[in-house]
This record gives C-alpha cells, sequence and structure tokens, in this order.
C-alpha cells in the first residue's frame, strides 16, 4: 500500500469543468457563495496579500469568471 487515503483528498476535489448554475434546492447563507469548482457553498476568505477573497478549499479567487458568473457578481 502505497498511497494512504486521507480525508481532505477526498472531500476537497476540484472540478476540472466548473458548475455553471448553483443546484436546485440550495440555500446560500448570508456571506456565502458557490465555488463552482469544489460544488459546494463557502465563505470565501479574504486574502490581504492579492487584495481579493479565496475558496479556502481550492484557493481560487472571488475575479474568476465562472465564480462571478454562479453567484451573479458581476460589480
Amino acid at each position: 500500500m502505497d498511497y494512504q487515503t486521507d480525508m481532505f483528498s477526498i472531500i476537497n476535489n476540484k472540478n476540472e469543468i466548473p458548475d455553471k448554475h448553483i443546484p436546485k434546492g440550495v440555500k446560500l447563507k448570508k456571506r456565502e457563495m458557490w465555488c463552482p469548482y469544489c460544488s459546494k457553498p463557502v465563505m470565501f476568505i479574504k486574502d490581504k496579500a492579492h487584495g481579493v477573497k479565496r475558496c479556502p478549499y481550492c484557493n481560487i479567487s472571488d475575479k474568476d469568471y465562472y465564480v462571478k458568473m454562479v453567484n451573479r457578481n458581476w460589480f
């Protein structure tokens, strides 16, 4: 057994093809956004070095096209 599976390798799989819509029945809480790469609701954390917010799981920025498209955050 060369490879040991841990919890984070199972949970934090980044989608190769990001989600285009939030799934039906999903209600986002205040300050939550849908991460199209993780396929789950997350609270993006502020990255002070770059002046953006990032997903704590996959590290994608809130300035990413698909994050903006799914969450309808254009401004």
